[in-house]
């Protein structure tokens, strides 16, 4: 009989849920290089302790409570359903170690977005779980404001061992830490004008963080997230206020406040700016924000057949970065179309893209190709369905016509979640692959718990009334 002493108990393992999602948000920052292509990182560690400890626990009782799961019943059936395609692409990848290494971090993903909503059973977990969220969010903007001032990069980071401007925190590249703010900004903005348990210092406090986050998010230079994805997430914001707010809150003291926040916001970050950049920084940004509507020439540079011309990398208005972009996809396109539209599998999109034409990368640089020529259109199709499934779910909740039985913090949530899910359609398409990309899931983990936490109070207050 196994010692009862021994048996994971539940405030043990929430405790180690807790440590998993901050680390995992820390990434590669935290962790001891093995080999060359391998790091042991807290995140992984803290990973396999929970799975572990999740399996001694089935073990023990023979099961996990996770009925209250019911309403995203379908996403988990997704979710094995999409790992179960990806080892059945073993069979015809073209690398078998590519696709093994993939395959190791989708089942990781997919376990860790799983694990928002089963862990966050209660709304005081969801609250929690904000709280850690945002102090390890509040760490790695900190971090991106002192990058910036001293040029001193951590080890993870593109720009270590280097004099360069580039600000990454505890990313490896600067797109990836503009997407993670982008998805984050949401959680701040509509709590300021949300969340009435807050106190005035807590909300001075969100705000300052807020401010710094678009201080860093405009250090990156990622022209996607801030000129593109950042606007998406502040049109939907706005949109949503007179949906979410009930109407006695907005008044016009409440609009010239918000009005005036931000004319501050822009005036802060303009003084840090003009304070902190270096020359090289300030040239860089200068160079991104006039190339930022060359995006779109660029995309019409050089033939739409990749088989034409000599095969270069062709330059743009804006460098090259677009026009790879538009060639990475290409020649994804016609790996699908090969592959009879069944997927290249699992991780072989980098083996095929070495020594494809006009291209210097071998990352799709966009998420939503990447999903569909790494796994084919079936997966695809259902991944996009089961996405916008979310967004309209989180709209349902949001909105008080459709949900007055949902608490404050539930329905703030929901309108952070569908801002950044919403945003993240232009953020997607910033980060070299988001396979292992943490913020990404971590929402996608917070939308579904939201989902289930959302539904449940509904059901609970209708039968209650």
């Amino acid at each position: 009989m196994v010692n009862q002493f021994l048996l994971p108990r539940q405030k043990g393992l929430d405790t180690l849920f807790y440590l998993t999602i901050a680390f995992a948000l820390l990434g590669p920052t935290l962790g001891i290089p093995i080999t060359e292509g391998f790091k042991l990182t807290l995140f992984r560690v803290a990973f396999v302790l929970l799975v572990g400890g999740l399996v001694l626990k089935f073990v023990s009782q023979k099961r996990l409570e996770a009925s209250y799961l019911y309403p995203i019943r379908w996403y988990a059936a997704f979710f094995a359903f999409w790992f179960c395609y990806a080892l059945l692409s073993l069979t015809w990848v073209v690398s078998l170690g590519h696709a093994v290494r993939y395959i190791i971090f989708l089942g990781m993903m997919l376990l860790l977005t799983l694990s928002l909503p089963y862990f966050l059973s209660s709304e005081q977990k969801f609250w929690k779980t904000q709280r850690v969220l945002l102090g390890v969010f509040a760490a790695i903007i900190v971090f991106g404001v002192f990058e910036s001032i001293t040029l001193l990069h951590l080890p993870s980071s593109r720009g270590f061992g280097y004099d360069s401007a580039i600000v990454t925190s505890v990313f490896n590249n600067q797109n990836d830490l503009a997407t993670c703010i982008t998805i984050a900004l949401p959680f701040l903005v509509t709590a300021l004008y949300m969340l009435d348990n807050l106190s005035k210092r807590q909300k001075w406090l969100i705000y300052f963080i807020a401010v710094l986050s678009l201080y860093v998010l405009l250090t990156t230079g990622s022209r996607s997230n801030t000129f593109f994805a950042l606007p998406l997430v502040a049109f939907v914001i706005i949109f949503t206020v007179p949906l979410v707010v009930e109407r006695k809150k907005i008044t016009r003291k409440n609009i010239m406040i918000a009005i005036g926040a931000v004319i501050l916001a822009a005036i802060i970050v303009q003084a840090m700016s003009v304070a902190f950049w270096s020359e090289e920084a300030r040239q860089r940004a200068k160079e991104k924000l006039n190339t930022t509507f060359g995006i779109f020439s660029d995309l019409n540079k050089g033939s739409w057949d990749i088989e034409e011309g000599d095969g270069q990398v062709i330059d743009g208005e804006t460098g090259k970065s677009v026009t790879v972009r538009k060639y990475l996809l290409l020649n994804g396109l016609r790996f699908l179309a090969k592959s009879h539209y069944m997927g290249v599998g699992a991780g072989n999109i980098e083996p095929l893209m070495e020594g494809a034409p006009k291209v210097n990368k071998i990352n799709m640089h966009n998420w939503w190709a990447e999903v569909l020529v790494n796994f084919g259109v079936i997966v695809f199709v259902l991944y996009m369905s089961l996405y916008f499934f979310i967004i309209w779910r989180l709209a349902k909740l949001a909105f008080l016509k459709t949900s007055p039985q949902i608490s404050p913090i539930i329905r703030w949530g929901a309108v952070s979640c569908l801002a950044a899910m919403i945003g993240y359609f232009i953020g997607g398409m910033a980060p070299s692959t988001a396979i292992h990309f943490t913020p990404m899931w971590i929402c996608y983990g917070l939308s579904l718990a939201v989902i289930v936490l959302g539904e449940t109070q509904k059901k609970k207050r209708k039968m209650a009334n």
